[in-house]
């Protein structure tokens, strides 16, 4: 039995799970509140709150209050450093997961067993099952064995306690470490590597990927890291190449001797493939390019929220209409809240099993959730409404505001179905017209679209320089851009916003929000970004799009990489 085919296996035992229970959601939730507050009454936490009186939800809302990260940092901090037990939860810590850090400094949470196994479940097994039954039902094939690029990292460093921490999306194929070799194109030295900052990763993930006919999936976590592979593919192909016929590595990419000595083994001459490859390249890439390369590839995934909508729409230009996206769903470390039962949508169910869910309302004139008013439970959620997540999980965590907003898009079964809009406090609201970073990212794409310029990245500063504030674009495009266009950039992105956004329409009307500038950024300027993070120690992986520049860090950097011959609204301490 091919490797794909136990995946699928045991991913029909989750999905039969999953259906069992979106049938009746509340009976779920009932049951798995009933589980945490039982098995954690006897924890630090559990005692401070009285979980052995909590007999409902009732009660647990009642006595238990909502809570941040910060609630939990020092109980963190004590488990890392002091080595201390049974503070957020009762029962081992098996490791640790980090957040992102989108804003701030990441946030380290322990994992126990039952967390750890839902993750496992959902993340990977759910999502080979999910693939493998579209594929029979909508392409009438059966999945064929899986081989191909996991364009990411999996390396996790371990902290002053011994146990290891790496991303949430990380978690799933770091306990199939054994076995990937049967199902990835890149060799688990890659996947793993001691030093990842020291490595051109999408060079090598590329010269794998590209020698092996039979690849039959692009799988990373973040959709965007097989945007930026493309892209990478688009520049180099003819060095690629020519690596390939030679079999040699090119002596101008990162790479530590140790991994060079051992690649350099693996490597042989192939002109016979590399001649394939050549001719594809020179038509160009006009039409997609990954089933042209690659006969057998079936399907891809990755995190496809709506915030990342326009990466989709990127990707679907290198693999076309016909390849299917599977999003792997809504998670973070705090959890694994929702799953795609499709492929090709943006939204997943929620999981009543796997965490306790409540809900605060998001009014249009608010950007999170009133604390002071009683979350709602998952029978109450209505369909295109907007809702700020609060979650209590099996490992401490208990009434968490994650300030992530969601909105309910449909149901499955009887169980709510939600897509991710944005985090709090990451969007633009500079006369409290909230303009979202799906907002952002739509009008900026209509804008590239119209003036016929795509854009490698983009982000979004708020500009209070002047009187009245602004939007201020920094934008990376692919060919360059004259005074006079950029001046049509500017009235064009104007148009976009008021259009996207009623609020900024009626601030602009009204005198609030000034008329937005752009700036265009130097060649390369996120592929250096991007470079700058890794070698900061940054995980590949958890590296996100700069869609809104909001910390000095990032103000520095990208001002500091304007190409644009104009007044900056901020001025970088050192220009590069």
């Amino acid at each position: 039995m091919a490797f794909s085919d136990l995946g699928v296996l045991i991913g029909d035992v989750s999905l039969l799970e999953v259906e069992h229970y979106t049938k009746n959601p509340m009976k779920a939730q009932e049951s798995t509140l009933k589980k945490i507050i039982n098995r954690n009454k006897n924890c630090e936490l559990g005692k401070k709150y009285n979980f052995k009186d909590i007999k409902s939800i009732a009660d647990y809302q009642r006595m238990v209050p909502l809570s941040t990260y910060e609630d939990y940092e020092p109980y963190v901090e004590r488990m890392i450093h002091n080595r201390e037990k049974n503070l957020m939860f009762s029962g081992p810590n098996i490791r640790y997961c980090s957040s992102s850090g989108s804003v701030g400094k990441p946030k380290i949470l322990p994992k126990g067993i039952k967390d750890l196994w839902n993750m496992q479940c959902i993340g990977f097994s759910c999502s080979v099952a999910t693939a493998a039954k579209y594929l029979k039902e909508v392409k009438g094939i059966k999945m064929p064995p899986q081989m191909g690029p996991l364009v990411l990292i999996l390396t996790g460093h371990p902290l002053e306690d011994g146990k290891a921490c790496n991303g949430a999306g990380q978690v799933p194929l770091t306990y199939l470490k054994p076995l990937t070799p049967t199902f990835s194109t890149s060799p688990n030295s890659l996947l793993y590597p001691e030093h990842e900052e020291l490595l051109d990763t999408s060079y090598l993930q590329l010269r794998f990927a590209l020698e092996n006919r039979k690849v039959s999936y692009l799988g990373s976590i973040v959709v965007t890291l097989l945007t930026t592979m493309f892209d990478y593919l688009e520049e180099n192909w003819e060095m690629l190449c020519d690596d390939i016929e030679k079999g040699i590595i090119n002596p101008n990419i990162k790479i530590t001797p140790e991994l060079y000595k051992e690649y350099s083994k693996k490597f042989k001459p192939n002109p016979q493939r590399a001649a394939e490859l050549r001719r594809e390249f020179e038509k160009g890439f006009e039409t997609p390019i990954a089933p042209r390369i690659w006969p057998r590839l079936t399907w891809a995934y990755g995190m496809i929220g709506s915030n990342l909508k326009v990466y989709v729409e990127k990707l679907r230009k290198h693999i076309g209409d016909d390849i299917p996206i599977h999003n792997m769903g809504f998670a973070a470390a705090e959890g694994f809240f929702a799953m795609a039962t499709e492929l090709d949508v943006h939204d997943g169910v929620l999981l009543p099993h796997c965490l306790f869910f409540e809900f605060l309302p998001i009014d249009d004139e608010e950007e999170g959730g009133d604390e002071n008013i009683t979350p709602l439970l998952i029978n109450q959620l209505e369909i295109g409404k907007k809702y700020e997540l609060v979650v209590s999980n099996f490992s401490g965590l208990y009434r968490y505001r994650m300030e992530d907003v969601v909105e309910v898009t449909g149901m499955h079964n009887n169980t709510p179905k939600i897509e991710f809009l944005y985090r709090r406090n990451l969007g633009m609201n500079i006369a409290n017209e909230k303009t979202t970073t799906q907002m952002v990212d739509f009008a900026v794409k209509e804008t590239a679209v119209e003036m016929g310029n795509e854009f490698v990245g983009h982000s979004m500063y708020a500009d209070f320089s002047t009187t009245p504030p602004r939007y201020c674009l920094l934008a990376e495009a692919k060919k360059p851009v004259s005074e006079e266009d950029r001046q049509k950039y500017i009235d064009i992105l104007d148009e976009k916003f008021k259009g996207v956004n009623e609020k900024y329409y009626k601030y602009r009307r009204w005198g609030m929000i000034n008329r937005p500038e752009v700036l265009f950024l130097k060649e390369k300027t996120y592929w250096d970004y991007r470079e700058s993070l890794r070698a900061k120690g940054k995980v590949l992986n958890q590296i996100k799009p700069v869609t809104i520049i909001n910390s000095e860090e990032r103000c520095e950097f990208f001002f500091s990489h304007v190409a644009t011959e104009t007044e900056l609204p901020y001025k970088p301490k050192k220009a590069e």
